[in-house]
Parts: C-alpha cells; structure tokens; sequence
C-alpha cells in the first residue's frame, strides 16, 4: 500500500513539472508573439562646437643669396626687398614678421605670418589669400620671383630645384606655429632615394624660418624632389632656385608645394614663350635645362605609365600629348616638344600616383628667367585670390569637367569680369594688382602668372584648409 502511495506521489509530480514546463513555454511564446510597447533609455549627449583655429598664411620673404666669402659660403643673406598683397572678407588680418634663420648674415628681412581671425559660429573659413613678388636685379642673381602665401602643413612635396653647375636650391623652412617644428626632407633625384646625413630631425624654432642649401643633401641633382614631413608644428616649405651660367645670371623662382600623390594632376597656366630661341640653342644630343619639361616623380613602390596632355587655353595652340613609362623612386624629366608659344593646361595622367610639375624659361632681349608651374587642389565655389604686383599679372583656369564653367571675377574696387572656361579646356584673363572674390568656378584649378621681356614667374592657387567640424560627446 505504501508503495503505491509513493508511486502515485511520483506520479503526480512528475505530471507537475511537465504542466509547469508547458505552462512556461507558453508565456515565453506569447511574449515573442505579442507586440510590446516601445520603451528604450538614450545615452546623454551634447554637441560641441569647436572654436575655429585662425587662418594662417606665411609669405616666403626675401630672395637669398649665398655669401661670396668661401669661409661662410653656406649663410644665406637677403637680397632687395619684395612686395605683398593680403587680406580676408569677412575676417580681421594680422600681420607679424618670422624670425630670419639664425645662420644667415643678415636679418633686415624676413618671412610674413598672416592670421586671420575666423568669426565665432562660423561653418567655413574666411575668403584669406596673400602673395608676395620680388624682382631681383643683381650681378648675381636676377629675375622675377612670385609665390603664394601659403597655407602651414605637415606633408609637403618641392617638385623643383636643381644642384649641377650653375644651379642654387634652398629649400625654406618657415614656421608660423607657436611649437617648433622637426623637419625631414626626403630626397629623390633621377638615380633614385638619397640617404643624406643632416636631412632628417632639422628643428624650425617656434615662429621662425630655417634655411637648408640642397647641394649639401643632393650635390649634383638634375632633378630632385623633396618630400617635406613634420612633428610639432606645421611649415609652409618653398625652394627659391637660381641658374647661373658663367659669370651670368639665368633667372630666379619661388616655387611653392605641388600637388599630393595622385593618379591626375592638373596643372594651370603653364606659359611657353620665346620657344623658337630656345629650341635654337638645344643640341643635337639632348635638350637643355631652357627647354619646358615636365618633372614626374614615382613615389611608390610600381613603376608609372604616364600620359601627358598640354591643351591650350582658349585662343592658343592647340597643344599635344606625350606618353612614357617612368621607373618607380625614380624623378624623370619629360620634355614638352611641338608646341608653340601660348598657354596650356597641363594634365599629367597616371596608373599609380605621382607628384608633378612643369618647368619654362623665356629669353628676352637683355635677360633671361625660368617659371615653375605647379598644381593644385580645385577650389571651391568661392575663393579670394590675390594678385601681386608683377608685370602683366593673369589668371588662369582649368576646367576638367564636362561642362562649361561660368566664373565671375570681382575686384575689391571696381568692375566684375565675366569669364567662360570651357570644358575640358581652360581659360585667362589679364588682371591689375589686388585682391580678387571668384565665383562659381567650384572644381576649378586656379593659378597667377606674371611676366614680361625675360621674366616669368608663377604660383598655384590652393583653397583653404577646412575648419574644425562639430562633434557629440558623451559623458560617462
């Protein structure tokens, strides 16, 4: 009897549990089926909105020329005095002077730091642009030099200079920022990478410039490129060359950074003139340093297959295309034959990237001068342009796209000017000295040029950095 007590007890429970286990399958499924209202906790959240940093710009300064006295025949020195326009809309501009480089022998001179003090609550920056234009006149070194005010940066690439007989580079090293900077200057020449004692770890004090001589890097360069990097503080970098030959001065140039490595590099405004004289004085054998050639490095580790385009701006020649492989590491030199006198887009087009520029020289009745042309990022809609006060000043546009660009140029006094760059083409304008609102050339490459009877001198227009972007932060 007692055993079947305990059985049915057993029992009884067992058919307990499996009720209780249906029962809760059951709960569980209906929760799954039956909707639920919504209900959920958000993280807390602020936006912040930065305080942007204010626009800077540094002209280069003064030509240099290196002391005659063997004794001191690395210490630079300033030559004459040089000219700048500057300003921004909408922004208020302050100007200071760099420190020169301690090494030079003299410090009458030196580079310009602009700031313009961004608007609290603005979205972009301020329309800020500065140039500077220096015509130098002396036994030694003479010529047209313009350049840009540029932008500080971290990452810059020197598509110019040259070391060989005759030829003066400096590579200047200016620093607007409030750290100092440590400098590495990587060189590539047409024989590949220079491993160079002294080009790595140059310290450019707060506020100051520093001045490298090339030839102590790369003695003997046809072709270098420097690749400019820094920590701490930012530079804006620049190589001032200069072409002796004998006992007579060929020219003078401030060339600014080029483009970054890319697979297309447009470059504007590139002006060929007095063509017949030089092609005349090249020898048989090869072409000379006078004849425009378009200097292409390979950074990366792959050879490049390079084509050329040279278009002519509307109403010029109507240009020619060039094609070639170049060696990866390696900087090679293409001359830009079969044109004619004029000005061109040139768009230099690549399966891997490159860094690039062109090379001109014009001979005048008494003197002679050489113009680097570099490129640029596009800008955008809106852009100040500043036009030094060189001889016969002149925009120039290039338009890749596929559609007519309708640009209105505006002075800071005086009547706007109207201009159509084609597509796929370019386009110029002479302008006077000053400052210049463009519109509506969003996606545009910009540049100045400026010359006269045996001068020549060019600069990129580069658009502005962007400012600091909202963020969310969330606290713990």
């Amino acid at each position: 009897m007692a055993d079947r007590r305990a059985l049915a007890q057993g029992g009884a429970r067992a058919i307990g549990g499996v009720v209780g286990i249906a029962i809760a399958a059951a709960v569980i499924a209906g929760a799954t089926l039956l909707p639920l209202s919504g209900f959920a906790i958000s993280a807390p959240s602020q936006t912040v909105k930065p305080v942007p940093a204010d626009q800077q710009r540094v002209c280069p300064g003064p030509l240099l020329a290196l002391a005659a006295d063997a004794g001191q025949a690395t210490r630079p020195s300033a030559i004459d005095s040089f000219s700048s326009v500057y300003g921004a809309t909408g922004a208020d501009t302050q100007s200071r002077t760099l420190k020169p480089d301690a090494d030079t022998t003299s410090n009458d001179q030196a580079p310009i730091a602009l700031t313009a003090t961004t608007p609290q609550g603005a979205t972009r920056p301020p329309l800020f642009a500065g140039a500077q234009v220096q015509n130098a006149q002396t036994d030694d070194l003479a010529g047209l030099a313009a350049a840009a005010c540029a932008e500080p940066s971290a990452d810059s690439w020197l598509v110019a200079g040259a070391t060989t007989l005759g030829q003066t580079s400096l590579v200047l090293l200016s620093n607007p920022t409030s750290v100092d900077a440590t400098v590495n200057l990587d060189i590539y020449t047409e024989t590949g990478h220079v491993s160079a004692p002294g080009a790595t770890g140059i310290v450019v004090p707060a506020g100051a410039q520093k001045i490298v001589p090339l030839a102590g890097l790369a003695p003997s360069a046809t072709a270098p490129v420097v690749h400019v990097t820094t920590t701490g503080g930012q530079v804006v970098a620049n190589m001032q060359q200069s072409f002796e030959q004998g006992i007579q001065p060929r020219g003078v140039e401030l060339a600014g950074p080029t483009g970054a490595p890319d697979r297309v590099q447009t470059i504007a405004g590139v002006t060929v003139a007095s063509l017949a004289a030089i092609t005349a004085a090249q020898s048989a054998e090869s072409v000379g340093v006078d004849f425009p050639s378009v200097r292409i490095l390979v950074p990366g580790d792959h050879d490049a297959k390079i084509t050329i385009g040279a278009v002519g701006e509307a109403g010029t020649n109507a240009g020619n295309s060039y094609a070639q492989t170049v060696k990866a590491g390696n900087v090679a030199e293409i001359p830009l034959d079969n044109l004619k006198d004029g000005n061109f887009t040139v768009t230099v087009r690549s399966d891997v990237p490159v860094v690039a520029a062109v090379r001109t020289s014009v001979i005048g009745t008494k003197t002679r001068d050489f113009s680097w042309f570099v490129s640029a990022p596009a800008i955008g809609d809106s852009q100040l342009v500043a036009v030094p006060p060189g001889p016969k000043p002149m925009l120039h546009f290039a338009n890749a796209g596929d559609a007519d660009a309708k640009v209105k140029i505006e002075p800071s006094s005086g009547k706007a000017i109207a201009l159509t760059v084609p597509a796929e083409g370019g386009a110029n304008v002479a302008v006077p000295t000053g400052r210049y609102t463009v519109t509506g050339a969003d996606g545009l490459e910009v540049s100045v040029s400026t010359g006269g009877d045996g001068q020549a001198s060019s600069f990129a227009v580069s658009p502005a950095g962007p400012l600091a972007a909202p963020i969310e932060v969330y606290p713990n």
